[in-house]
């Protein structure tokens, strides 16, 4: 079941959905979805696997548990809503293809499309229930206008009434605009609004995406010269804000406003329809207005102001992608951003990956600008802060590539070869990440060969660190030991304890994978040694982590058990920590086995399982098969030889460091 609505912009579609929506949502038990696909507009349109992605982690589906592609996602989302008969509304779509893969599918659920366009394809193929919105009928269009004005106003001066509802060409967005405006100007006649409007006819082209609503723009501007100077300055500089919703902190830095006057201004923008409130301290525009508001831009700001203002508020989205990134990875390796002192909304980890992930299609939407505007350090600093999407969805990662590719084509343009290595190191661990070796190889080798050229130490540090990540991916642990242990040792020439302990952590594992336990343990302590001096709890369990596992392999197991068990508290307190968590319940099961203790070791066993199965990782059933073995055995009162250590998912530090 679909329903499609289709009409100009303006007319009411998205209205007239969501009042529909909230009074029927009790004929649908498994809940709403609504996603604006931005099909028109500045942004660029949702990709469909990015919108599964939302709505099965709206639907309680784990991230890591999301399938990658649009086919599994797809498969996944109709089998849960026809379970759960949903309905799904999808605003704003620009084409079939962008719709066919987000329906429900499932009889009971229902879908409602609203797009400018008629998606003749999608009407077709999927025997859609089409509707036609049209402007409203004079009748109704005075309905709603003496519903604001005011029944005593509109009954005094009918003609006028009709001529002004003429004049919005009878669209809803005008006539609401429209009227707001004459409700605050109770001392003038209906008829000289009129007049006013009709003076502002003909004073602009009507031509692009105007075309056929020069009446509806001479409305937009008669209403626009109604507000003060620093009213209409900030309404035609947020035309040209990368995408059409904002927060206040970004519209101040566009207007180069304080925080105060720039919420005052928005909400008195509300009051007049040109903006709305969609959350605390955020707004957005309806597409056509921050269109008119841009048009105004172009018309009444100098092109220096109006580069001034793009420059502010890119630059204030590079600076907050910074702040947030620094919060979310305190300890990471970074290059410096030189931008100034901004106001962000986030105080702590939790808050800043709330927001960069909230901002998530405006920060793409402003590196694609800053490209476009030659503005090579924004478009760098976003790339180096897109890093946070490589710990969501597997349909997040190719936004994290694309971000990351854009900043190191803008380094070589601008011939930052710093950035351009940076940038190269982090790409390749997430081309790793994704199973690409052979474009991690050529990323990591590229920054290798600079680094011999330039004699950077550093440099050849990271490339080191990438390449034995690689190798160690790859099964190719003897090699990986000789990248790590080079890596160590510029380390200590640099005097870089951080990354040493990463280098440090990092021999542990490749050794416990050789099965050089003895050596291990040595790296382990070192690591354990620096780590600790942090006073950062999770940065410490890193190393215990490693510690365990080093005594576990030489059969100290009580010594291992008492570490993990410590590790365990300070990874389920921290979210992103769930494969850690994994990682260290499975392996605690081996020495708790080895040492009697089998009924914990079925419950850390099946824990484990559960965590793995909500992240999606194929090992799940195989630690879910061995805990169940193991409660099996027990039963029969026999008993299970200890596994070897195993080498999970280490806190050990990130390789890019």
């Amino acid at each position: 079941m679909v329903v499609a609505l289709d009409g100009s912009a303006g007319v009411g579609k998205s209205t007239l959905a969501v009042w529909w929506a909230h009074r029927v949502q009790d004929r649908f038990p498994g809940g709403t979805l609504f996603v604006n696909l931005r099909g028109y507009g500045p942004s660029a349109p949702l990709a469909p696997d990015v919108v599964l992605t939302d709505f099965l982690t709206a639907l309680g589906v784990a991230e890591r548990r999301i399938p990658e592609g649009v086919e599994a996602q797809g498969a996944l989302f109709r089998s849960i809503a026809t379970a759960r008969r949903v309905l799904v509304v999808l605003d704003n779509a620009g084409s079939a293809d962008q719709v066919r893969p987000l329906l429900p599918g499932g009889v009971g659920s229902l879908a409602l499309v609203t797009s400018r366009g008629a998606l003749s394809e999608l009407v077709v193929l999927e025997a859609v229930r089409r509707v036609a919105v049209d402007v409203f009928e004079t009748v109704d269009a005075v309905r709603l206008l003496e519903g604001i004005v005011g029944k005593t106003r509109t009954a005094a001066e009918p003609d006028a009434v009709e001529e002004l509802v003429s004049a919005c060409a009878r669209l809803p967005l005008a006539v609401r605009v429209a009227a707001t405006r004459v409700a605050s100007r109770p001392f003038l006649a209906v008829a000289d609004v009129v007049e006013e409007i009709q003076e502002e006819r003909g004073l602009i082209g009507v031509d692009g995406s105007w075309r056929g609503l020069g009446g509806v723009r001479s409305v937009f501007d008669w209403s626009y010269t109604q507000l003060d100077p620093v009213h209409a300055r900030v309404f035609r500089l947020m035309g040209l804000h990368p995408a059409p919703e904002f927060g206040v902190h970004a519209v101040a830095a566009l207007a180069a406003l304080d925080l105060r006057s720039t919420t005052r201004v928005l909400e008195e923008l509300a009051e007049q329809h040109l903006v709305e409130p969609v959350a605390r301290s955020r707004y957005r525009m309806h597409d056509l207005l921050h269109d008119y508001a841009a048009y105004r831009a172009d018309l009444d700001e100098t092109p220096v102001a109006r580069e001034e203002a793009v420059s502010r508020v890119l630059s204030w989205y590079a600076a907050a992608a910074d702040l947030a990134d620094r919060l979310v990875y305190p300890v990471s390796a970074r290059l410096p951003v030189d931008f100034p002192d901004v106001q962000v909304p986030v105080r702590d980890r939790e808050e800043a990956m709330g927001w960069l992930r909230s901002e998530r299609a405006v920060l793409s939407a402003a590196q694609r600008m800053a490209v476009a505007h030659g503005m090579h350090a924004v478009v760098i600093a976003l790339a180096l802060s897109s890093r946070h999407l490589g710990l969501g969805p597997r349909s997040w990662w190719r936004e994290e590539l694309e971000a990351k590719s854009r900043g190191v084509e803008a380094a070589r343009v601008s011939e930052d070869r710093a950035a351009e290595a940076f940038l190269r190191i982090l790409r390749g661990h997430s081309y790793r990440s994704s199973g690409d070796e052979a474009a991690a190889e050529a990323d990591f080798q590229n920054v290798l060969e600079a680094a011999a050229q330039s004699g950077d130490r550093v440099l050849r540090r990271r490339a080191l660190a990438g390449l034995a990540s690689l190798r160690q991916a790859q099964g190719r642990h003897d090699e990986a030991a000789e990248y790590y242990l080079a890596m160590w040792e510029a380390t200590r020439q640099e005097g870089d304890s951080a990354a040493e302990a990463i280098a440090l952590g990092n021999l542990c594992l490749v050794n416990v994978a050789r099965g050089r336990f003895a050596e291990a343990l040595d790296y382990a302590q070192r690591a354990w040694e620096l780590r600790s001096r942090t006073g950062n709890p999770l940065i410490t369990a890193y190393a215990e982590d490693d510690l365990a596992l080093a005594h576990q392999g030489l059969g100290e197991h009580d010594a291992a058990i008492g570490l993990w068990e410590k590790v365990v508290g300070v990874y389920a307190r921290h979210s992103g920590a769930e494969s850690h968590l994994a990682a260290a319940l499975e392996a605690v099961a081996v020495s708790l086995v080895a040492t009697g203790r089998d009924d914990r070791a079925v419950h850390n066993l099946r824990r484990a399982a559960g965590i793995l199965r909500d992240l999606d990782d194929p090992r799940a059933e195989l630690v879910h098969r061995r805990a169940e073995d193991l409660a099996s055995m027990r039963a029969d009162g026999s008993s299970q030889a200890a596994d070897g250590p195993q080498a999970g998912q280490s806190g050990s530090g990130s390789a890019d460091s």
